[in-house]
């Protein structure tokens, strides 16, 4: 059995809201000549990204779901869509139009999808409050979480109403990376962003949580990361040693960055073997689950594959593939 707790969706159709406060940055769609099943994200009259049916189409996406071996998603929307770049209140709006569609989605099959959902983050009493919305109007599970709220890290303590409710609530928090930082010093094509930007991103992001003291406060906090946490994995070692040499980071955490590291879950789109061993070896392999990044270009096919490729135990597998989403998520069982 394998649960892919990493993949994204795009409704088929995406409201104008052009007298809202994003204007033209709001996120619309756009036919593609000749290609029902392919539809242009334009965002500021240009074309951010094209997408397939695999975004908005259950039926696609469980046959390609069958071809992978895949028995159930966990999707979240599309990063971009998160649109905490404008006034709160119209992000609100647009969070429940995007919930709703989701909660659509799903209910075409709720045996093979589960979802996250979106919330106006860049006012957290606002979100924290929506919580229990998303909850029971849309049958979420949780929330996708950018990895920076304009340019504020996660770990920022102008998070904590919202942090408050969601470990009140038990609500499943996905950390994704959103607008990397840096991202003009890369050199070569801007989709170098996804591949160097995005593994900074969550390293910061992870490492915020832990010194600004978040998941020391609200210990009970249910946390993932995308891409295996990104460069958490090297930052560790230097936040053990800093903690061991500076009484400033003391007086935050009482414990080292390693014991707070290792209440997170990780998935496992690290696109290699030897890290994903790398990764159950620092924060054990009962923090990780599998997760793809379908459907888009940088996404692992056939998920699992690489842990499966693995030296580890078969026990240690079927707890990556599936068990581990299961307690996190709290599913008590499924239906496949």
């Amino acid at each position: 059995m394998i649960i892919d707790v990493h993949t994204h969706f795009v409704p088929e159709h995406l409201p104008s809201m052009a007298n809202r406060s994003g204007g033209e940055r709001w996120p619309v769609t756009q036919c593609v000549c000749g290609k029902a099943d392919h539809k242009h994200v334009m965002i500021s009259g240009k074309n951010f990204r094209t997408i397939t049916d695999q975004c908005w189409s259950p039926q696609r996406r469980i046959s390609d779901m069958n071809q992978e071996s895949v028995d159930t998603q966990v999707l979240s929307p599309m990063p971009e869509l998160l649109s905490y770049w404008f006034d709160a209140k119209d992000t609100l709006d647009f969070s429940r139009y995007i919930n709703f569609q989701l909660a659509e989605f799903i209910a075409f099959n709720p045996d093979r999808f589960y979802g996250l959902g979106m919330l106006p983050l860049q006012d957290p009493e606002m979100a924290a409050r929506e919580i229990k919305n998303l909850k029971k109007d849309f049958g979420l599970l949780g929330v996708e979480f950018g990895t920076n709220i304009n340019g504020k890290s996660i770990g920022d303590p102008f998070f904590t109403p919202f942090f408050a409710e969601a470990e009140a609530e038990q609500l499943s928090i996905f950390i994704h990376a959103l607008h990397p930082f840096g991202k003009e010093r890369n050199v070569g094509p801007p989709l170098l962003s996804n591949f160097i930007g995005f593994t900074t991103e969550n390293g910061v992001a992870i490492a915020s949580l832990i010194t600004g003291g978040i998941l020391e406060k609200f210990p009970n906090l249910k946390v993932y990361v995308s891409h295996g946490g990104g460069s958490f994995l090297s930052i560790l070692p230097r936040l053990n040693y800093g903690w061991e040499t500076m009484d400033d980071i003391r007086r935050i955490i009482p414990h080292p960055p390693s014991y707070y590291a290792k209440k997170i879950f990780y998935d496992t789109l690290v696109y290699d073997v030897n890290t994903i061993t790398h990764l159950t070896n620092m924060v054990g392999v009962e923090q990780l689950m599998i997760g793809s990044d379908y459907p888009f270009s940088i996404r692992e096919k056939f998920p699992g594959h690489w842990v499966e490729n693995t030296d580890m135990s078969q026990a240690d597998k079927d707890c990556i593939a599936f068990k581990n989403a299961l307690k996190f998520f709290n599913i008590s069982s499924m239906k496949i």
